[in-house]
């Protein structure tokens, strides 16, 4: 059987228990259950204070202890680690991230891009800084595609930035959009958008500033005493005791919190989700989650968002301002049958090219080309 070296920033410890959870973590555990499940042996090779090497589920884990490499320079110590192990004729080496990306030749080598994160709004307002701040960022980012590697990106932001600066006519390059594990069946969805006395809406975000939480908030609180709506602001982060400042004496938001796993059953009970993001999105997990369990999706148009929603026709896309975010909130309140029109359409358009079987059987046609 053929080995897969995934590498990628720390994740276990050596007991075994996950140390991150996020978005990529939860990418890299759905692969290795996929690729384990058609035969190959997963193996995650990733820092560690200690060597260890333990086995789950779906994949055998090995902590290396970098030695004095810091940071993303931890990544040619993991690099060497794979050259020691992996078979070139027959092995796959996976970088998690294209960051983490390693130029070994002669390897059967496959780069993750998980969505553009340099477009970031820009707080010194000089315009030279920001141009050079940019261009360095150009440079850095581009310097992790590696020739002789597959670049797997999450949308077409990404590529289409690519082709401003080369030729991506000899790049191995696939795209294989993000993708959800449950998604609501017809009756549920009917059963929800019947009943239109109270609309709810839910922005499930990390509360910090690039995920637009301090431009969605003001917005909502103007319009919490117009609409019969309740609102759930759903995450953690440091803009946390603003939302809590700023809705104290509003009863009709709250602001919570809840685990990967409960995703899927808190979108099914709201209407519509609000991604009011500023930058850094690929083909969002949380706006799939959330058309995939009956939402109407309100979304700025960053990134990959775009590759997902067709404005007025499966969602709502603005500009990342406030005049145009409340414009579509407007909108949506106002007309609740056109709402669930686009949320129909919207779980619709997902079904297929975001659903986890499309996913996986996109890796494993990728994984026997190699």
């Amino acid at each position: 059987m053929s080995n897969i070296y995934i590498i990628y920033r720390s994740m276990y410890n050596s007991e075994g228990a996950l140390t991150t959870v996020g978005g990529i973590e939860n990418y890299i555990i759905s692969l290795a259950e996929i690729l384990s499940r058609n035969g190959w042996i997963c193996h995650l090779v990733q820092p560690a204070k200690d060597s260890f090497s333990i086995k789950n589920e779906h994949m055998n884990v090995h902590g290396v202890n970098t030695g004095y490499f810091r940071g993303n320079l931890k990544k040619y110590a993991l690099a060497n680690w794979v050259k020691k192990n992996a078979n070139k004729k027959t092995d796959i080496i996976i970088y998690a991230t294209d960051s983490y990306s390693v130029n070994l030749k002669g390897y059967k080598q496959i780069a993750i891009q998980h969505g553009i994160s340099w477009d970031k709004p820009r707080k010194n307002k000089n315009t030279v800084i920001q141009f050079l701040s940019s261009l360095l960022n150009q440079f850095k980012y581009l310097s992790y595609i590696k020739n002789n590697s597959t670049l797997v990106c999450v949308d077409h932001n990404f590529i289409n930035w690519y082709r401003t600066w080369f030729n991506v006519g000899k790049k191995n390059v696939k795209v294989i959009y993000n993708f959800y594990t449950e998604k609501v069946n017809q009756s549920d969805f009917d059963k929800k958008w019947s009943d239109d006395r109270v609309i709810k809406i839910i922005i499930a975000r990390r509360f910090v500033d690039y995920r637009g939480i301090a431009l969605i908030a003001p917005i909502i609180s103007k319009l919490s005493n117009q609409y019969r709506i309740e609102v759930n602001f759903a995450g953690d982060g440091p803009l946390k005791p603003y939302l809590e400042s700023l809705f104290s004496i509003h009863s009709n938001v709250k602001i919570t919190k809840y685990g990967p796993s409960e995703s899927f059953k808190i979108h099914k009970e709201h209407h519509i989700a609000i991604i009011p993001t500023l930058g850094s999105e690929g083909t969002s997990l949380s706006m799939i989650e959330a058309m995939a369990a009956g939402c109407m999706v309100i979304s700025s148009n960053i990134g990959g968002l775009s590759n997902l929603i067709i404005n007025g026709y499966n969602g709502l896309l603005a500009m990342p301002n406030s005049q145009e975010m409340e414009l579509a909130l407007f909108t949506a309140l106002d007309d609740f049958d056109f709402c669930k029109k686009l949320a129909q359409n919207g779980l619709n358009s997902i079904a297929y090219p975001c659903s986890k079987e499309k996913w996986g059987k996109d890796w494993i046609d990728l994984i026997n080309k190699q």
